[in-house]
């Protein structure tokens, strides 16, 4: 496997397709659901840049860890099969030209990509002293509609924060239920996460309050905007996906063993919610 090809495998590129849609749509409700191919391209390249900076300052930064870990020691960097030195050059890389990006989109951007890129510097370490890690991801991750918003406004808008605030609970949720799989290491090595503080039955159980509380929000969102109906099938259709994927996976104890479809579910939650805002503003 070439360099290239185990950098996109380290950064995970592929999965920006998690986040691009709330983007999207941040960018389409900005502009009254008027669709611009520059803003649309602005977007995509900003968040692809930011993206690959925070999984790449995460792999860097957690490199020891990795290491350590079953589950992550094969990964391009922990397995060595990148330099930690190409890493931190692409994270540089990364960095520089989002901020420098952002500086050509407006300069409400500008001043803002200082805020993401540190935001996203010091998530990595907020395992090591917080169980409240993972809703530190869940902000990060709610930045995508707001960052469509200031492409189109170079401005903050409330109603899309009602919006960015439902993603923070649903992707808190999932992130909490990710780091399960690590149950056993981080209690060995004192890592901080919702699962190794209360159990693993429990971070299920308050994942399903948050989850369900974002439900309560997305659709606020919808009525208060004036969304149409088709918004509201969306987040039926997304209630049910959190239905099936949490009985498919219960926990009988404090023993976990997700199914690979888990993480799927979650994407597929992403698109169902972002395409069906997008097709109702349209």
């Amino acid at each position: 496997m070439n360099k290239i090809s185990l950098i996109s495998k380290s950064l995970k590129i592929h999965e920006t397709l998690f986040t691009l849609p709330f983007a999207y749509f941040g960018t389409l409700f900005a502009s009254n659901g008027s669709f611009e191919l520059k803003n649309i391209i602005l977007v995509t390249i900003a968040l692809v840049l930011i993206r690959s900076f925070g999984m790449g300052i995460n792999r860097y930064i957690d490199l020891e860890i990795d290491k350590l870990n079953v589950r992550t020691k094969s990964r391009p960097l922990a397995s060595g099969s990148i330099s930690k030195n190409t890493i931190l050059f692409v994270i540089l890389v990364c960095a520089a030209l989002f901020i420098i990006f952002c500086y050509f989109i407006n300069e409400f951007a500008f001043y803002c990509s200082f805020i993401v890129v540190i935001i996203m510097w010091i998530y990595p370490y907020t395992k090591r002293f917080t169980f409240l890690c993972s809703f530190v991801l869940g902000f990060i991750l709610s930045i995508a509609p707001v960052g469509g918003w200031v492409v189109v406004r170079s401005s903050m808008n409330l109603d899309i924060y009602l919006f960015s605030l439902a993603i923070m609970l649903w992707a808190s949720s999932f992130d909490m239920i990710y780091h399960t799989q690590d149950y056993n290491f981080q209690k060995k090595y004192n890592l901080k996460s919702f699962g190794s503080k209360f159990g693993i039955k429990n971070t299920f159980i308050f994942a399903v309050f948050l989850d369900l509380l974002s439900m309560v929000v997305f659709v606020c969102f919808g009525y208060l905007s004036g969304l149409k109906i088709i918004y509201f099938i969306g987040c039926l259709i997304g209630l049910l996906i959190h239905l099936i994927k949490y009985i498919r996976n219960w926990p009988k104890s404090d023993k976990i063993n997700l199914r690979p479809e888990f993480f799927r579910w979650n994407t597929m939650f992403s698109l169902i919610i972002s395409s069906f805002a997008i097709i109702s503003i349209i």
